[in-house]
């Protein structure tokens, strides 16, 4: 009976779990019309109950916007324009300081090679802190990361060999400076964000290293050449293009390519390097060209595909975090969005993202996810302690019957 009896409950535990796994949903949230802007590439970002981001076209100059959204949806605003002189093109997240927003643009600035830029979180126009030049780096297309008063980047072009570059930039503003430069053996064309870990910053270049197929590299914060920590080989992923999640001592990411069908990999390095191992491919079915980095749910990973799925225009996947194939949670239709760059931001139990296209105009979309609720961790340890308790109470009772029995 008590094997009988935790059975029951231990399946009924499952009938939670199983009915509130499949409970998510896809939500388009807002669209791009071209004035509001057109094509978001970049993350987002949550400030209150209102989410921030970037969009490559679009505006008022048709060169970009910055733009905000509620948490709850609606039309996306055009908080500020670019015009060319204070940037092109802003591909990257925001960095909130304070009640001020900094990013980059990929083009514009005084030397047409992009920009550092900020805007008051309540909106205005984007204000260039300082442009790059080609010797201290080209194209920034990531986010910025604060330590203490100083931004840290990376430029997929320029610097001393013309393959991109680590810099710095103060808040206040000034010309960015290059911090190491990459010359094919340690990578070449950075991509990504960077990852501060104590005094020395980690990041990923999408091709150079052994094979030529993208490294993974770490730089100290105050500057120097970067070292190759490990490089990309295709049968374990080709050309990784999002940033690095630290998860104890392991780093881990995607390339855009390789692994077992060629469609993209998830992969983890050690903090210390080696050669990257990948968890986990992708067949089409479940996504193609994993872009964005990856987002932490307890033992999941979380991240987006530019293609593949069931209408071949983008998947938000899934991965335990010990590897796995990848799951595709939902898959993007066009109407609901299309083409995904960017990661994803967590709220509560939701997912939220961005998509280059689709949506109402076909100049990209604002998207939720909701992953619906999640089983309490004590769920199945309490069914279990029910059913144990419930045998025993019969027993208890059993034993009691042969006594009255032998009385």
């Amino acid at each position: 009976m008590r094997t009988y009896v935790l059975a029951l409950a231990l399946a009924a535990a499952s009938s939670i779990v199983a009915t509130e796994a499949g409970a998510q949903s896809l939500t388009l949230l807002g669209s791009f019309n071209g004035s509001n802007g057109q094509y978001s590439c970049g993350d987002l970002t949550l400030i209150g109950s209102t989410l921030y981001g970037t969009t490559e076209g679009g505006g008022a100059g048709n060169e970009g916007t910055v733009f905000s959204i509620p948490v709850g949806g609606g039309t996306p605003t055009a908080l500020g324009s670019f015009y060319g002189n204070n940037g092109d093109r802003p591909c990257g997240s925001l960095t909130l300081i304070g009640s001020t927003l900094y990013g980059t643009t990929y083009e514009g600035g005084a030397s047409n090679r992009g920009t550092v830029f900020s805007i008051p979180v309540g909106g205005g126009t984007p204000t260039a802190l300082g442009s790059f030049n080609g010797g201290n780096g080209a194209n920034p297309a990531h986010n910025l990361t604060l330590i203490g008063s100083t931004l840290y980047g990376t430029t997929e072009a320029g610097g001393a060999s013309g393959e991109g570059t680590v810099f710095s930039i103060p808040v206040g503003g000034g010309t960015p400076t290059a911090l190491g430069s990459f010359n094919g053996g340690n990578g070449e064309y950075p991509t990504g964000n960077l990852t501060p870990i104590g005094s020395t910053l980690y990041g990923t270049t999408s091709t150079g290293g052994a094979s030529g197929e993208g490294t993974v590299f770490s730089i100290p914060v105050g500057g120097g050449t970067p070292t190759a920590l490990g490089s990309f080989n295709g049968s374990n992923g080709q050309r990784p293009y999002g940033s690095l999640t630290l998860i104890g001592s392991t780093l881990y990411g995607t390339a855009e390519e390789g692994g077992a069908s060629g469609d993209g990999t998830v992969f983890s390095i050690p903090v210390g390097g080696g050669t990257p191992t990948a968890l986990g491919s992708f067949n089409g079915n479940n996504g193609v060209n994993p872009c964005g980095s990856l987002t932490l749910i307890g033992s999941t990973l979380y991240g987006t595909t530019f293609g593949g799925g069931a209408s071949n225009d983008g998947t938000v996947f899934s991965i335990p975090v010990g590897g796995g194939t990848p799951t595709a949670l939902a898959s993007f239709n066009g109407s609901n969005g299309a083409y995904l760059y960017g990661s994803l931001t967590p709220i509560g139990s939701t997912l939220y993202g961005t998509t280059t296209n689709g949506g109402d105009s076909g100049k990209g979309a604002v998207f939720a996810l909701n992953l619906g609720p999640s089983p309490e961790p004590s769920t199945l340890a309490l069914l279990a302690a029910a059913a144990l308790s419930l045998a025993a109470c019969r027993r208890r009772r059993a034993a009691l019957d042969i006594e009255g029995d032998f009385a």
